[in-house]
């Protein structure tokens, strides 16, 4: 797969990453509380959650276009991994700035916002990928944060930071799975 291949699939793929993010919103539920989808779900109504929906799918492509040949170009991890980390930032900045004039959350400016998120990340990864030379030192660099990471998404949806900005499911006043309204209170964040 060559570079321009990889930039133009991954900009083909933003508004089909987008609906797959949307439909891991529900899929926890959908499974009836499948303690392994709650990994790649969103399990309440935090931000992380809602930041976990957007990562996975966009994680899961550049899985895929690095197998098919982009591990190959050296910039791919680096690019990948800044990438990923523009959705959290973009996404607490955005909602953060808009709720600082509303005050409250407005949905469609939500999703809108999940799909904004995920256009930059495809940019700057598509930009990245075109414009870094990395040195081997930056790609180890790079995989050590995509590790960390990704590692992070693995476990605080059952281990969550008691941190009430991003991890506090605003309506259930708790944080991962015990915030769901589904489960009762009595249940373990543990897989």
């Amino acid at each position: 797969m060559t570079i321009d291949s990889v930039i133009s699939f991954s900009l083909w793929m933003i508004v089909p990453l987008g609906l797959l993010g949307s439909v891991l919103h529900f899929l926890f539920d959908w499974t009836k509380h499948n303690r392994f989808i709650a990994f790649f779900s969103a399990v309440n109504e935090s931000y992380w959650e809602h930041i976990k929906i957007a990562i996975w799918p966009v994680f899961l492509l550049q899985i895929v276009l690095f197998s098919l040949g982009g591990y190959q170009i050296a910039s791919f991890v680096p690019a990948a991994t800044i990438a990923l980390y523009s959705i959290p930032v973009s996404m607490v900045g955005l909602v953060f700035l808009y709720k600082s004039v509303t005050k409250h959350n407005i949905l469609w400016l939500d999703i809108s916002i999940f799909f904004v998120c995920i256009a930059i990340a495809q940019s700057i990864f598509v930009l990245l990928l075109g414009q870094l030379a990395p040195t081997s030192g930056t790609v180890v660099m790079s995989s050590l944060f995509l590790l960390g990471l990704i590692v992070a998404f693995l476990l605080f949806t059952f281990q969550p930071p008691r941190e009430p900005d991003v991890f506090l499911d605003p309506i259930k006043k708790d944080y991962g799975l015990r915030a769901h309204p589904d489960l009762d209170q009595g249940s373990s964040n543990r897989p």
